[in-house]
């Protein structure tokens, strides 16, 4: 005997069989009778895209020359992505099944419709309606408003349409016209600290305050600049422009970024107090829209940055050190001398004395210089040079243009150490009136005498050219020479090959010696290293070109 709850069951069944075959049935075997869906498109075409949830709420955004526009329910830029996204997914969309009846478009969820996609285009427009899901929740019901019956499409197709505004709001800080773009003023403000950056007529960034104008840090600033475009909201809290800023502490913001373009304010953004549960975020207000976003702290930190994080620390600007350019070098120092470059890129110690400069050594000298940076300024209006032993500088470089007036490209000065134990000291540029503080160690790594400059190859021969040898060691002389036969021999003795090769291989050596330091110059110099005192010499006799 079947019980009465088993009846029940068959009969919903049955029931389900039914209503899937009526409604849910894909006749596949039958493509004759799918209609054409809506008419083909291209994503360029579209020029504004609205789509009306439950015939009341709707998100709007149409097409501008740059970018993709918010307009209902706020006005706002939108993300590319997002109505990129759905266009591209309404060019592919192809219906799974079709029913003929749709008479009663209330049983489908279209009374109203649940979503209503109205695309715009310049010549027309194209809608699709969107209903309640199917029984098995995986498709969704559709149909196109000027024809009869009711389509279903894969329900995958819903994550591509902003639910709210929201979806399709750029979440970045800024959202600046390509012509606006290329900025030249920024202007931070943290507490009672106001900075001004600007760039002067030759696009080259200053801090124009606080005053004096100072040089600024170039990769710095483009760094923060890279920073602001990446800079993004990680929440939209209010659009509200009578909402209570206190609670928010914008209503007299701890901090405040502007961004200018010649007269222009193109933007302001105005930062207040973090959230109680997000202590690494605060809130910023966006004067261009009124709105109230949660944005990422660490950024900024950054812009609460000393003024002297934005200063260039260099004490010698970057210059070319080519022959075309670079002339010379004048050292002040406790040698005072001077380097010359040649048209073909060969430099010479002209000043003491005269003699060859090893290139190598220049160019380190150079690249020192290039790379020389201030700790920390110690004073920007500076009345008496003297408290700072810069009256008589200690140390002074000068390089000098190629050409023309031989104009100065940089010159610093050294003046008097301090610090403690002495392990800074003062340095200011020809062209700043700021003294700053620099490491003695930086001091120290630049030359102070010609011969630390001079070129390191101490000979130049080949071994053949040699025909004597003469060591001494103590009261021992040694002569060895060598006949036109090429044999060498010691005053009257013959020497084997195998030491002849030796002395062949030690000469190779010696017409190529190069020394590693210079460290000192002069014969007052020769007793503070025991050169005479060990009484060892070494005495090549060369023949060059008939010449001894």
């Amino acid at each position: 005997m079947i019980k009465k709850e088993t009846w029940w069951l068959i009969c919903i069944a049955v029931t389900s069989v039914a209503y899937l075959y009526v409604f849910e049935f894909d006749r596949t075997d039958q493509p004759e009778s799918m209609p054409g869906f809506f008419q083909p498109f291209t994503a360029d075409e579209i020029v504004a895209i609205q789509i009306t949830y439950n015939g009341t709420n709707t998100v709007r955004t149409v097409r501008t020359s740059e970018r993709w526009m918010l307009e209902t329910p706020i006005n706002y830029p939108a993300i590319a992505e997002g109505p990129r996204a759905m266009l591209q997914e309404l060019t592919k969309l192809k219906p799974l099944s079709y029913h003929r009846q749709s008479k009663t478009l209330s049983r489908f969820g279209f009374d109203p419709p649940r979503v209503n996609i109205s695309l715009e285009k310049n010549d027309g427009k194209i809608e699709l309606q969107l209903g309640d899901f199917t029984p098995l929740e995986d498709k969704v019901y559709a149909r196109i408003p000027d024809k009869t019956g009711v389509f279903t499409i894969n329900r995958q197709f819903l994550s591509v349409l902003p639910f709210t505004a929201n979806h399709w709001r750029d979440p970045k800080l800024f959202h600046l016209e390509t012509s606006h773009v290329d900025i030249d003023r920024i202007s931070i403000r943290s507490g009672p600290r106001q900075m001004l950056l600007q760039k002067n007529t030759n696009s080259i960034w200053q801090i124009t305050q606080p005053e004096p104008t100072k040089r600024a840090n170039q990769t710095r600033i483009k760094q923060t600049l890279v920073k602001l475009w990446n800079w993004s909201a990680t929440a939209f809290e209010s659009d509200d422009v009578k909402i209570d800023l206190q609670r928010y502490g914008l209503h007299s913001p701890e901090a405040e970024l502007i961004l200018g373009q010649g007269t222009n304010r193109l933007a302001v953004i105005q930062f207040g107090n973090s959230p109680t549960n997000q202590p690494g975020h605060v809130y910023a207000r966006r004067l261009n829209h009124t709105n109230i976003v949660v944005i990422p702290n660490p950024w900024l930190k950054d812009l609460r940055a000393r003024v002297w994080e934005y200063c260039d620390h260099r004490m010698v600007d970057s210059f070319d050190p080519s022959p075309d350019s670079l002339w010379r070098i004048e050292v002040g120092s406790v040698e005072p001398f001077i380097l010359e470059q040649t048209t073909n890129g060969v430099w010479n110690i002209n000043q003491p004395s005269t003699f060859p400069a090893d290139n190598e050594l220049v160019f380190n000298f150079l690249e020192k210089l290039r790379s020389l940076e201030a700790i920390a300024p110690e004073r920007e209006v500076v009345g008496d040079y003297s408290t700072y032993g810069l009256d008589q500088p200690s140390g002074q470089y000068t390089l000098r243009q190629r050409g023309g007036t031989n104009a100065i490209i940089s010159r610093i000065s050294f003046g008097s150490p301090t610090g403690e134990n002495g392990n800074k000291t003062f340095i200011k540029r020809h062209d700043e009136g700021t003294v700053y503080l620099i490491s003695q160690a930086d001091r120290r790594s630049l030359p102070v005498y010609s011969y630390q400059l001079r070129n390191r190859k101490y000979w130049n021969f080949s071994e053949k050219e040699v025909v004597k040898i003469i060591i001494n060691q103590g009261e021992e002389i040694a002569e060895i020479t060598r006949n036109t036969d090429g044999v060498w021999s010691y005053t009257d003795n013959p020497i084997s090959a195998e030491k002849s090769k030796d002395i062949s291989t030690a000469l190779n050596a010696l017409g190529r010696l190069q020394v590693t330091n210079w460290t000192a110059r002069g014969a007052d110099k020769l007793a503070t290293y025991d050169i005479f005192k060990r009484k060892k010499s070494i005495t090549l006799e060369i023949k060059r070109e008939g010449k001894t």
